[in-house]
């Protein structure tokens, strides 16, 4: 449907309250809240003319969440863009929701850096077992080590990123 003015008005009207609550929940400021409450509903003004669109609450939803980790990245790094500037790429975005990429990176490198910090041959049998899918048997047939030890440095391993995780 396409929506009139005074029909934005009304949803918006309908709509704030809970928005507000999702982006202060995102941001943790109240004002930058408001900011990325206005911000979507400008968007749902932009395209009014230039398309139908039907306006659900989780589209809402989707065009704020976006609209919030745009801000929160270009916080983390260093960077003051209006909201406004970061929310056409936002809108563009049809892979995976950019908190989940963001998300899966960061805990990616975490494990990655809690690996390297592993003694040098526990790394390496841990490495053989998770990445490359050797079975004990064969690390310790690779590495000229008992099936034991194998086994003592991958718990040994786990429990070392178990603790640093």
């Amino acid at each position: 449907m396409a929506l009139s003015s005074s029909a934005v008005s009304t949803l918006y009207q309908s709509e704030r309250p809970r928005l507000q609550r999702f982006a202060r929940r995102l941001t943790g400021n109240a004002a930058t809240s408001d900011d990325l409450v206005q911000e979507t509903f400008l968007r749902i003004l932009s395209r009014r003319g230039q398309d139908r669109i039907a306006v659900e609450q989780a589209y809402l939803s989707a065009i704020l969440r976006n609209l919030a980790l745009n801000h929160l990245r270009h916080l983390r790094l260093g960077v003051e863009v209006p909201v406004e500037d970061s929310v056409l790429a936002a809108m563009a975005d049809s892979g995976p929701a950019v908190d989940d990429r963001i998300i899966a990176r960061q805990s990616l490198e975490q494990v990655l850096r809690a690996i390297l910090t592993l003694p040098q041959r526990r790394r390496e049998i841990f490495v053989l077992h998770r990445f490359e899918d050797l079975t004990y048997d064969q690390i310790a047939e690779r590495l000229g080590i008992s099936r034991n030890t194998v086994m003592v440095q991958i718990v040994n391993a786990l429990a070392d990123l178990r603790r640093q995780l």
